[in-house]
């Protein structure tokens, strides 16, 4: 297999590692690599405080939000933990399509991650066809007007074929986790802070 396909399962590898929670655990392998080496999988996203704000735009500007996910409750929190995800899978099945930071915190690492990863699918010509990721079982581990919001969830990679020019590459590895998001009302909207493998 040459380096091209090694190096494209590999990213879309990290990309799901990234949603699934950027631990230090290895990183889910795909099908078509068995002999591709992978990054190593990095430190949680979940960010530290700092002495400045790293807050991006406020998501409520951003039409694309579901007024569902525009309240602060459980419902709202839930909702846009839900939005988030859609977005991802949409910088996948429609690269060039997604800027994950004007609904997430620039601190976030799990974020930049990801949005690396779907910069990544532009650069090269990748896609999968259908969403890849989803989540189950979402529930608020603290009210929804705390600082930080935490939603614990179960984290889904379907065994998606994933695309090159049009030819399918091979498929996904199955995966299912166990995983918490932060999320931070600002501004009257909430932010994605990070993601982590529980």
């Amino acid at each position: 297999m040459n380096k091209t396909w090694g190096r494209t399962a590999a990213m879309l590898s990290i990309t799901a590692l990234a949603l699934a929670g950027c631990s230090d655990k290895d990183e889910p392998s795909t099908t078509p690599t068995p002999t591709a080496s992978s990054p190593s999988a990095s430190p949680s996203g979940s960010g530290s405080p700092s002495s400045s704000p790293t807050t991006s735009p406020s998501p409520s500007t951003n039409a694309s939000v579901p007024t569902a996910a525009r309240a602060r409750t459980e419902a709202g929190a839930v909702a846009f933990l839900n939005f988030f995800v859609a977005e991802v899978n949409r910088g996948q099945t429609a690269p060039g399509t997604v800027d994950l930071f004007s609904i997430s915190d620039k601190a976030c690492i799990a974020c930049k991650k990801l949005q690396t990863s779907l910069q990544d699918y532009v650069d090269n010509g990748w896609l999968v066809k259908q969403a890849p990721v989803q989540i189950h079982e979402p529930a608020l581990a603290n009210a929804a007007t705390s600082e930080r919001v935490i939603i614990n969830f179960t984290y889904e990679q379907l065994p998606v074929d994933y695309y090159k020019d049009g030819s399918s590459q091979g498929k996904l590895d199955a995966a299912k986790t166990k995983n918490a998001a932060a999320i931070r009302w600002i501004s009257g909207a909430w932010q994605m802070y990070g993601m982590e493998e529980l």
